[in-house]
């Protein structure tokens, strides 16, 4: 069983016993809880907690990060660097040899694909593949990270994270005028390479600068759904303190904190009594929430206590809990849980980056290499509990972790760690002399040991911007309010009168993705249908599931179709302009679309296609052409990275 399959397992069974139990009675918790709820007064605000243990502390996630040295290893000549040495020791220890280095023009696709979000141009690629000078693939990397598309890639795997959306969601999916802000926010943030500690601190604690920008940034706090006209304000206070409560938990700390809402923890130390003092760490910036323009921002800070409620109940309070760290986050040593309590945000917001706390570290990195290979060091990228199961190169994961907290928390460094490494350079697939494939595939099913590059799929919102980009649409403009391309108007008619108004400025319909509206109760097409999260929760790691649907959208939309044609006009214009007579159109095709050269049964079969006509030549069938254009766009090979 899987390891996300066995969390939502535990979730599931979970929440049945609590079901059960309550609604029969057996409990003996519950019975107790019931007795005291029936007595005096006194009885009430007492609730028992369950001691941390010291085989709790044992468990590896809780483990102070101790910088491992870097292994020796045999295969010197495959490693590049103390990534690639990691990786080694376990190959080494299977008996699997690491596998060949992808083609150029793979990784050059790759790589580009993974740090901005775009493929190559024709023109980057020649310039790569003509330098062979040894810092090539170092000079391409350190150009991709000062991109400013860098933060329009990245941005996007963190807005899932915070479950950023414009709307509040529920039955009305209100705007939130300002939303956008926070989307741009983390754009900057990430391009101007802000370390990762100070891009968290100001998401926790930003509205005590002066800095008006620094303001947008706690935005993070607030981001999630909202029913601003519920009639019970009190209730509609306690659950968004909740849910920023659960967020904080998995997004900043791996730590599932929501299972504790109403009861402790079934498998993981985390009781009642840690949910709602971490809870309170927050409930004197949440005092009573305001519909206006900036009701999702921390606005002040007011005295005001936290509350133990018993059974996660509003109406059932409890006594009054301090504000203060997860106690098994804390570790062994108590005297590093110096909570400032004037400033409650703050002082968490500095204790995340402390080297007493061995969690937030090992998140960020694992969900860095999560993107880059479509999987973690360990797998449940928000729960670093009992359940899911240990980390597969715990070494390499504290090595990763003590390296950014030495540089400084700076996250570019570590993406140029990773994607320069010999272990993300291997190929994703069999090649030619490659006689070990069938060793490595029957010794590593699964590549836990990374011995081949994982394929995987693009998310929708790259796909569109491939697209867009490839056919010379794509609108480069950065930053402002979300943009609302056209949608069909079988979708159109089932909404609420003004929930998507088309931009009237047709260049804005060509922005890119990260600037599409992202609307709770509507998310745009393309991209629903390729696994974009609802923003309802958290998400650590899209679903990447394969449908008719997509195919069926791939084929038919307006988008593609506009696509298409857009990308025949720009290959005739390639192909008349073309200094090499040997390179045919349907070479030009293709390295225009998939950064290669066809084979030759390609070359065939699509010369076939185009009834040997050149698409510069007007006697050309554009039919045949448009359609060549969508096929290209349509192949497995666009959609995923190889």
């Amino acid at each position: 069983m899987s390891a996300n399959r066995q969390f939502f397992v535990s979730v599931l069974v979970c929440t049945l016993c609590w079901l059960v139990n309550a609604a029969c009675g057996t409990d003996p918790d519950v019975v107790e809880s019931k007795r005291k709820f029936d007595t005096s007064a006194a009885d009430k605000r007492t609730f028992e907690e369950s001691p941390v243990t010291e085989s709790d502390f044992d468990h590896w996630s809780f483990q102070p990060i101790v910088r491992p040295l870097v292994p020796d290893v045999q295969l010197t000549e495959w490693t590049i660097s103390p990534v690639d040495r990691f990786i080694a020791k376990k190959l080494e220890a299977a008996g699997i040899p690491p596998g060949v280095a992808a083609k150029r023009n793979t990784w050059l696709r790759r790589v580009k694909l993974d740090l901005l979000g775009l493929p190559p141009t024709v023109e980057e690629l020649a310039e790569f593949e003509s330098d062979d000078r040894p810092e090539a693939f170092e000079r391409v990397v350190n150009r991709y990270l000062v991109s400013p598309r860098f933060g329009e890639r990245w941005a996007q795997h963190w807005l899932d994270l915070a479950r950023f959306a414009e709307t509040d969601g529920f039955e009305h999916d209100k705007v939130r005028e300002n939303a956008w802000q926070y989307r741009d926010w983390v754009i900057r943030a990430l391009n101007s390479d802000m370390p990762y500690d100070e891009f968290i601190r100001l998401q926790i604690a930003g509205d005590y600068s002066a800095n008006a920008e620094d303001k947008i940034a706690t935005m993070f706090c607030l981001a999630g759904a909202d029913m601003p006209d519920l009639n019970n304000q009190e209730l509609r206070r306690f659950d968004r303190l909740n849910e920023l409560t659960s967020t904080v938990g998995s997004a900043l700390l791996g730590l599932q904190m929501q299972c504790a809402q109403c009861h402790d923890h079934k498998y993981d130390p985390i009781s009642q009594a840690d949910f709602f003092r971490l809870r309170a760490v927050f409930e004197s910036a949440v005092p009573d929430l305001v519909r206006d323009k900036h009701y999702n921002i921390f606005e002040s800070e007011t005295p005001q206590a936290g509350r133990f409620y018993f059974r996660g109940e509003l109406n059932q309070p409890g006594p009054v809990v301090l504000a203060s760290f997860p106690r098994i986050a804390v570790g062994r040593d108590t005297a590093s849980n110096n909570f400032d309590s004037k400033q409650p945000r703050v002082s968490f917001a500095r204790w995340l980056f402390e080297p007493s706390n061995s969690l937030t570290a090992r998140v960020i990195v694992n969900r860095v290499w999560q993107h880059h290979f479509g999987r973690g060091l360990f797998e449940s990228a928000s729960d670093v509990g009992v359940v899911p199961g240990g980390p597969t190169h715990p070494e390499l994961l504290d090595w990763l972790a003590s390296e950014l907290q030495r540089r400084r928390w700076s996250l570019k460094e570590l993406h140029r760690q990773i994607v320069l490494s010999a272990t993300y350079r291997q190929a994703s697939m069999r090649s030619e002399g490659d006689e070990t494939w069938s060793k490595r595939l029957e010794n590593d099913p699964r590549n836990e040991l990374y011995s081949r590059f994982p394929r995987h799929r693009l998310d929708g919102e790259t796909i569109r911007d491939s697209m867009l980009s490839v056919a010379g649409l794509l609108d480069a403009r950065s930053g402002g309010r979300g943009v609302m391309p056209p949608l069909p108007i079988e979708l159109t008619s089932t909404l609420l009168k003004d929930q998507w108004k088309t931009s009237a400025d047709e260049a804005d319909h060509m922005r890119r993705s990260i600037y599409v509206f992202a609307r709770r109760n509507l998310r745009y097409p393309l991209f629903e249908f390729f696994d974009r999260p609802d923003a309802g929760a958290s998400c650590p790691k899209r679903d990447r599931s394969t449908t008719a649907i997509q195919s069926l959208q791939m084929l038919n939309s307006d988008l593609s179709l506009q696509c298409a044609a857009a990308l025949r006009k720009r290959w005739r214009e390639d192909c008349a302009k073309s200094s090499e007579p040997h390179q045919d159109a349907v070479s030009t095709l293709f390295l225009r679309v998939l950064n290669r050269n066809p084979t030759a049964t390609e070359r065939i079969v699509l010369a076939a296609f185009l009834s040997d006509t050149r698409p510069e030549a007007d006697t050309g069938n554009p039919e045949a052409q448009i359609a060549a254009c969508l096929a290209m766009f349509n192949s497995s090979e666009f959609i995923y990275v190889d």
